[in-house]
Order: C-alpha cells, then structure tokens, then sequence
C-alpha cells in the first residue's frame, strides 16, 4: 500500500497538525497504518468508538474558521 491511499488521508477524524487522530490521539497504530485494517469498527481497547468517516479532516476545517475571525 502506499502513502497516498492510506485510509487516514480520507478520514474526518484525522488531526494532521496535532498528530494522530480523534481515536488515536497517541498515534495511530500500525494496524490501520500499514493498510491491514480499515478501522470500520473500533479495535479491542481503543477506549472510545470512533471509526473511519471518509471526508475532509474535520481539524483543518476548524482551522479555516478560526483564521476568517
């Protein structure tokens, strides 16, 4: 699998600036990462119940409206 079609890109719930995601704020893991799973469904012991949600990631939106205030 290559960068560019990692499933992350895609998500909603990517924080690029940050680092990981809303599900993974840590860090992502490898599993999802490596293209071995699409985290359609939340991982054993994740702690919460988000999963992939294709879209523009939602933290540069947030960004784009705090730089027209």
């Amino acid at each position: 699998m290559e960068a560019t079609d990692l499933v992350c890109l895609r998500c909603i719930h990517l924080r690029e600036n940050r680092g990981g995601c809303d599900a993974f704020p840590d860090g992502i893991p490898w599993e999802i990462t490596s293209g071995d799973n699409e985290h359609l469904i939340p991982l054993e012991g994740q702690g919460n119940d988000i999963v992939f949600e294709e879209g523009e990631p939602q933290e540069d939106l947030e960004e784009e409206d705090e730089d027209d205030n």
